[in-house]
């Protein structure tokens, strides 16, 4: 699911009742048993990997996102540095114009995939993956509305627009008279990009991806580290150490992992040192599902060799 949508949530019941029952989501579909449809419309409004509790369940989410997709919609002065910087950041790039002359690997060889049609005809397999930035550079408010009625009406990380606050209104307006909410309208970033005052082509580019790299990042995604997910998917048994949260100075963040096979084996890390020592001794013990808490005063923070005090949340699971 997560290579096809892009973006998926897990969700973990780690204290009340059915404790240990998950489910995967995305904002179209979900994975696991019925009773969990009673929790969607909460749970997706989560949007990062954090502790939630919704009536008397304390539920844990994590958010795992694969590669981002950059798909410019226009083809004009603006998107060939806006594709070049997007490719410089990672980003698996489609650029879509009206007119073929415009979407050429001449004019944008950083492309991933140059296409050409209408926009109000634009392939649905453009709007599958859910971890995807669009930003639309059309030549016209025309072509602008047909963008934005094709992105609203499907899941999406970022929707930008270019234009002038009177071509915005223009467009906006339209779409709440075709009946989008409030909103969904109001979650476009229109105009476009970080008020940098640039004038060029290039300063303008670097305002819209300074933008988008700042709403890419403004989520915490759960970490999955690719040594821990082998173990679990070659059918290893053992206990699964999550961290639920933490604060003061514990080396790694919420939804970092650490698998401790049944052969001693162990993958990836909750932070090291004396506090995963214990954390792992406190694993031995687990039978099923369960919550341990580090509470660490300056003392006991220097004898599990962390620099300060803090706190950290552990979630054991038995797989």
């Amino acid at each position: 699911m997560l290579g096809e949508r892009g973006k998926v949530l897990s969700a973990t019941i780690v204290s009340g009742p059915m404790a240990g029952e998950k489910c995967i989501y995305t904002q179209e579909e979900m994975h696991g048993e019925h009773f969990w449809k009673e929790f969607l419309t909460e749970l997706r409004r989560v949007e990062q990997t954090e502790t939630v509790s919704i009536g008397k369940r304390e539920i844990f989410v994590e958010l795992f996102q694969k590669a981002p997709r950059l798909v410019i919609l226009g083809g004009g002065h603006v998107s060939q540095p806006v594709c070049q910087i997007g490719k410089i950041l990672g980003f698996d790039i489609t650029v879509v114009d009206d007119r073929e002359e415009f979407v050429t690997k001449d004019r944008f060889p950083w492309a991933d995939r140059l296409l050409c049609c209408d926009f109000d005809c634009l392939p649905d397999e453009l709007f599958r993956y859910e971890n995807t930035f669009y930003v639309a550079v059309t030549r016209g408010h025309q072509g602008d509305r047909a963008c934005a009625r094709k992105v609203l009406s499907h899941p999406h990380a970022y929707f930008g627009m270019i234009g002038s606050r009177t071509k915005v209104k223009i467009t906006k307006d339209a779409l709440l008279e075709e009946g989008f909410s409030g909103e969904k309208v109001e979650s476009m970033h229109s105009p476009i990009g970080l008020p940098l005052g640039g004038q060029l082509p290039e300063e303008i580019a670097v305002s819209i991806m300074a933008e988008i790299v700042k709403e890419k990042n403004r989520r915490h995604t759960g970490f999955a580290d690719m040594d821990v997910a082998n173990a679990v998917l070659g059918g290893e048994h053992g206990v699964m150490l999550t961290i639920l949260s933490k604060s003061g100075s514990s080396p790694r963040g919420t939804g970092s992992k650490m698998f401790l096979g049944e052969g001693g084996t162990s993958y990836g890390s909750i932070g090291g040192g004396s506090v995963e020592y214990t954390a792992c001794r406190d694993a031995g013990h687990v039978s099923g599902v369960q919550v341990k808490e580090y509470d660490l005063s300056a003392k006991d923070a220097s004898d599990l060799g962390m620099i300060c005090g803090g706190h950290v949340r552990v979630l054991f699971e038995r797989i």
